[in-house]
């Protein structure tokens, strides 16, 4: 059995503020300081990752485990 979740405003906001946070730093560290190749691939791993969480909505059930969408199965009858 998959492990669900409803997703909280709480969640949305934290998301919404990362993607903003990292996408101004650009490709430079909190001090200022330019990434590493790895460090700026890891960035844009992670800035992909908050962008597909940011297509989720408030009390959307999602699949912790792959993090996608739940969708119920209309009732048949």
């Amino acid at each position: 059995m998959a492990r669900m979740q409803k997703i909280t405003q709480y969640q949305v906001n934290e998301w919404k503020i990362s993607l903003e946070q990292l996408l101004e730093e650009g490709d430079f560290r909190q001090d200022g300081r330019p990434l590493s190749p790895a460090g700026i691939a890891e960035r844009k791993e992670l800035i992909a990752m908050l962008r597909g969480l940011n297509t989720l909505r408030v009390g959307q059930v999602v699949d912790l485990d792959t993090v996608q969408p739940v969708y119920e199965h209309p009732k048949e009858g």
